[in-house]
């Protein structure tokens, strides 16, 4: 290709800039990490309380301060990895101050999915921040026969450990048997209080 196709900028053409032996080597792709869907395990009966309907909400948090955090959370079928429609979300999760707690649920769509609009969680002392989720399947809502799974959805230490200054930005993720950890990135990664995006698939059924 000409200057004058380009704009009178030269076009550098990568194997020319490299000799025989390696032009045709196929270049190295880095590393990539995939992350694992999370799994929640099945709960004892009897261990789920009741959910006023009032719960059953998008906007978790309200007007309670903190970093916002919109979480988008994907149900599928651990034995088909189909999507896991008309199951009742439940999450919850300490307030920003820690001292407080938010909850709130969200119906899955066709494609298993829920979105939540709630605030960074607050630490427990000692402990990694999570946001404790269960998914209900079955008439949960109407009082009727369910069946639910739970599981802890863990904020990457990165993350949190920036926001609380509680923990070394370096410190290693949780690596749970049940539940599994957020893929959380800033909405603008020179500010995280500005804003933070999370997102898990979780499985449910094994």
């Amino acid at each position: 290709m000409r200057n004058e196709e380009t704009g009178g900028t030269p076009v550098i053409n990568r194997c020319a800039s490299l000799d025989r032996t390696t032009a045709d080597r196929p270049l190295p792709r880095p590393a990539q990490r995939v992350p694992q869907h999370a799994r929640l395990i099945r709960a004892e009966p009897g261990s789920t309380e009741p959910m006023p309907l009032e719960l059953v909400r998008r906007d978790v948090a309200g007007d309670r301060p903190g970093v916002a955090l919109m979480l988008r959370i994907r149900v599928l079928d651990a034995h088909t990895g189909t999507p896991v429609g008309g199951a009742v979300l439940d999450i919850r999760h300490r307030d920003a101050t820690g001292d407080g707690e938010v909850r709130g649920a969200q119906v899955t769509g066709a494609e298993g999915y829920a979105e939540f609009r709630t605030v960074h969680p607050g630490r427990e002392a000692g402990a990694p921040v999570a946001i404790h989720a269960e998914v209900h399947v079955g008439g949960y809502l109407a009082g009727g026969r369910s069946v639910t799974y739970a599981g802890p959805l863990f904020v990457p230490e990165q993350i949190a450990g920036q926001i609380d200054g509680q923990v070394a930005a370096r410190a290693e993720d949780p690596s749970p048997d049940t539940g599994g950890v957020l893929h959380v990135v800033p909405r603008d990664r020179f500010d995280l209080k500005a804003g933070l995006l999370g997102s898990i698939t979780v499985t449910i059924g094994e």
